[in-house]
């Protein structure tokens, strides 16, 4: 055969096998002449954190029972309030990746508030490795969606035998 011949044969085999799977689909009548837009607007919102005004650390007799009480308020106009809006937690050695939540009644308890303060009190049973140590105190506020703020902190420290007992607000 030709080489002439032979490149006609190819085309032409080419066409046929083309053809075979042209077959196999089918036609719709299918089309789409309206286009759909669709828009929103998201809003996002941030659960504010607590605000510490001040902490006292009482070591109690030679440091052996000590108490911190925590001064705090809901930033104005939030509408929270204790306890269905606040979390504690307490870290050993004021570390987070020591971090244990504490529930009201189990060695914490609040009061208030008076003139939009509240008083909470973390008892020794909470801080019970705090003798001659430090703790972090953590506040939390809780939505009532379930989201939460970042925590607001505040660290306590005393000696040995309770010598020199501090306790500050975390700076923010």
């Amino acid at each position: 055969m030709r080489r002439g011949n032979r490149v006609v044969a190819i085309v032409l085999g080419a066409a046929v096998i083309a053809g075979w799977g042209v077959g196999g689909v089918d036609e719709t009548e299918a089309s789409w002449a309206e286009k759909e837009v669709a828009q929103t607007t998201l809003t996002a919102t941030t659960v504010p954190k607590p605000v510490i005004q001040s902490c006292v650390l009482s070591p109690g007799t030679l440091g052996t029972s000590p108490t911190i009480t925590v001064k705090w308020n809901f930033p104005a106009g939030t509408g929270y309030a204790a306890p269905a809006n606040i979390a504690y937690a307490v870290a050993e050695g004021g570390l987070l990746p020591s971090l244990t939540v504490v529930l009201l009644g189990q060695g914490v308890t609040t009061t208030g508030p008076v003139a939009g303060t509240y008083t909470t009190t973390f008892a020794a049973s909470v801080l019970g490795g705090l003798l001659g140590g430090s703790y972090g105190l953590y506040l939390q506020t809780v939505d009532a969606t379930g989201w939460t703020s970042g925590r607001a902190g505040a660290t306590a420290a005393m000696g040995l035998l309770g010598a020199n007992p501090t306790c500050a607000p975390n700076p923010t």
